[in-house]
């Protein structure tokens, strides 16, 4: 079936314009991220590091986007650029779509990396210097990656290049031939579509990442409300950690709503596919470049919710910040020893650290004093307590 006129200038829109712009303001946005979560000195040091590796899987993403999505859409159908190129590219096409996919499984998995550190922190306080450690996640987002890439081995047998015989216009001109994609043998098989294609991918890619992402949200919101409420009888404030978990629920947020239309669209295709539920075959192809669309933009607006939600991205102290008056100096150097060795832009650094951490601890002392990470002792062994059930 020839896709008609409207759909090829949809497809070249969508894909060329609207998702070429996302990338390359997304890959911008991501380096910018990893250089600012690299500065500040306020978020907690496992917070910025999963951050940075969300970027970076957020910047592999949007580089093969730019390759399977863009250029393969302007190669096939558009003149733009020159004729051999396009005439090879089915081979370049043939191994652009994998990384796409390897890329797009280790951003989810990291999310729920991120998101599960972050409910060790707030919810089980006294467990973070037994889980959150630098060492164990370094180790978790290097299996990430492992098995994102192990999980999509198959991908890559998917399709093949092949030559193909062009029509000739008159019996005069020489036979020609050109490179064009096709299915493998393994790609095309029912059994494999049905079993790694439609139930694997939705399992391991959909479902087990989005319930988890909906659990450790839903108990880092009560967290919040808890906190929230605490907050109005008295006098304390959960500062910048409060602020971060706020940020990464949105996140998490903004994760589950793209990613949604995803899980929309494979059941729908797998009614259509093997059930024969009668669903347009036109509906389904326009909607899986909406689709698409959706996942280049999760990946592309981070940076936006940080520049919302986080004041060290919205003013960076690059050059000079003001000297506090000596006798304010004077009061926070009896507060740290720390800006007792400096002066100038250091002093002021160091007591934010110390500021922040202080806040820190408060917010999530709130939580412990509320249940949500209660501390019980028993015989002289800490242990910590589920949240209050009625």
């Amino acid at each position: 079936m020839a896709w008609s006129a409207a759909f090829v200038q949809y497809m070249i829109v969508v894909n060329v314009y609207v998702v070429g712009a996302l990338c390359v303001f997304g890959i911008a946005g991501n380096v910018l991220s990893i250089v600012v979560l690299g500065r500040d000195q306020t978020i907690r040091r496992t917070t910025a590091f999963l951050l940075q590796m969300l970027a970076v899987a957020d910047i592999a993403f949007l580089v093969s986007c730019l390759v399977a999505s863009t250029l393969c859409t302007a190669l096939e159908l558009t003149d733009w650029l020159p004729a051999d190129v396009r005439r090879g590219w089915p081979f370049v096409s043939v191994y652009s779509m994998p990384p796409t996919s390897v890329t797009a499984t280790a951003a989810a998995w990291i999310v729920v990396v991120l998101t599960a550190d972050r409910y060790v922190a707030i919810c089980h306080p006294l467990h973070v210097a037994q889980y959150s450690t630098m060492p164990r996640l370094r180790r978790a987002v290097a299996l990430v990656w492992v098995l994102a890439v192990v999980y999509n081995i198959p991908r890559f047998f998917e399709t093949e290049a092949v030559e193909v015989e062009m029509e000739r216009t008159s019996s005069s001109e020489l036979s020609r031939s050109t490179l064009g994609m096709r299915l493998t043998a393994m790609g095309a098989s029912k059994v494999y579509q049905v079993a790694y294609s439609t139930c694997l991918y939705f399992f391991f890619r959909l479902f087990l990442p989005l319930a988890a992402l909906v659990f450790f949200n839903q108990r880092l919101l009560c967290a919040l409300r808890e906190s929230d409420q605490m907050r109005r009888h008295s006098a304390t404030d959960g500062g910048t950690a409060r602020q971060h978990t706020w940020m990464l629920v949105v996140v998490v947020i903004v994760f589950i709503v793209c990613q949604l239309p995803t899980v929309a669209w494979s059941v729908c295709y797998v009614l259509y596919k093997f059930d024969d539920v009668p669903f347009s075959r036109s509906a389904l192809l326009y909607a899986i470049v909406a689709v698409n669309l959706m996942i280049t933009v999760n990946s592309s607006v981070n940076v936006v919710i940080y520049c919302f939600m986080g004041r060290q991205f919205r003013a960076i102290p690059l050059h000079h910040v003001p000297t506090p008056h000596p006798h304010e100096q004077s009061q926070l150097g009896r507060e740290s020893p720390l800006c007792q060795q400096s002066t100038g832009d250091d002093a002021v650094c160091e007591v934010d650290v110390v500021v922040d951490v202080h806040h820190e601890m408060t917010f999530e002392a709130e939580l412990v004093t509320r249940g949500v990470g209660r501390a019980s002792t028993s015989r002289g062994e800490g242990h910590v307590g589920q949240t209050s059930e009625p």
